[in-house]
């Protein structure tokens, strides 16, 4: 580029940003004529909102306002004033829309005035794939359990957990859940993971003491990291403070069986009862 076509550029952005001070201080007593006049919108009132992003964006909205037609209906107005073509601009618009959103959950217009010499290159609408119109809803407690158990992949098997599952079937579809484990997982290692994991998962169900006590009575072999679990890890913290039974007590709360309790504490099953109880006194 030229120095001279350098200059000329600096020179057309330094008027730009002076006519858009401008047209930034006069918007509330020209937008609504001239949006009804070009867009043929009805508003019968407005409210200026204020909108402010993080610190982290870039860029703040120009104008924001709460408009009301006729018949009392109420959507948001956005308003920016552009100087200069913007290759990004339509990225913007759709960042600032979602923002706009979720904070005022009203319909939204958005309107660029365009203030520049050149002619306006902008995209202005989103490719049909590229517009959000909603989303899709896997509701994984509406599932068949047994149609999670019949897939092949471990991890889609462990789901079945959290299926559309009547409590007089726990433990029948635990059973089926490990058994199908084991014919998927050649690898100690890994049925160790996925009955970590089920353990875990049964705390959305709030099947913890069911889930811990089934795995403990059954004949299977695996190594349960305890100390890799948040609510051990909470328990010896708060352990920490006031001993060992308030450790047992956090992970009693939290579901885990007593004989699960005294296997990962190194303690006898009377040594846990008798930490429950004296808890239980307390409380």
């Amino acid at each position: 580029m030229t120095e001279k076509r350098k200059n000329k550029d600096k020179k057309d952005e330094d008027s730009g940003n002076i006519y858009d001070r401008i047209f930034r201080e006069n918007a509330r007593t020209i937008f609504i004529p001239l949006i009804q006049f070009q867009l043929k919108i009805d508003i019968t009132r407005y409210e200026a909102l204020e909108f402010k992003m993080s610190r982290t964006r870039e860029r703040e909205v120009d104008f924001l306002y709460k408009i009301f037609d006729k018949n009392g209906k109420v959507s948001i107005l956005h308003l920016e004033f552009q100087t200069k073509n913007d290759k990004e601009m339509l990225a913007r618009i759709q960042e600032y829309h979602a923002l706009i959103y979720r904070k005022h959950k009203f319909p939204i217009r958005h309107i660029v005035i365009y203030l520049g010499k050149r002619k306006s290159t902008m995209k202005n609408k989103l490719a049909p794939g590229h517009v959000f119109s909603g989303f899709d809803i896997i509701n994984i407690t509406a599932i068949d359990p047994n149609q999670l158990i019949s897939t092949q992949i471990p991890e889609m098997v462990i789901m079945a957990l959290l299926g559309n599952l009547k409590k007089d079937q726990v433990e029948k579809i635990l059973n089926d859940i490990v058994e199908k484990l084991q014919k998927l997982t050649d690898s100690k290692d890994l049925m160790s993971k996925y009955i970590n994991q089920l353990l875990i998962l049964a705390r959305i169900r709030n099947l913890q003491k069911i889930v811990s006590q089934k795995i403990d009575d059954m004949p299977i072999d695996f190594n349960y990291d305890v100390e890799k679990d948040g609510l051990y890890l909470r328990g010896i913290e708060k352990g920490m403070e006031k001993g060992i039974a308030k450790s047992v007590w956090n992970l009693y709360k939290g579901g885990c069986s007593i004989k699960f309790i005294a296997k990962n504490l190194n303690l006898t099953i009377q040594q846990v009862e008798k930490y429950i109880k004296d808890w239980e006194t307390r409380s």
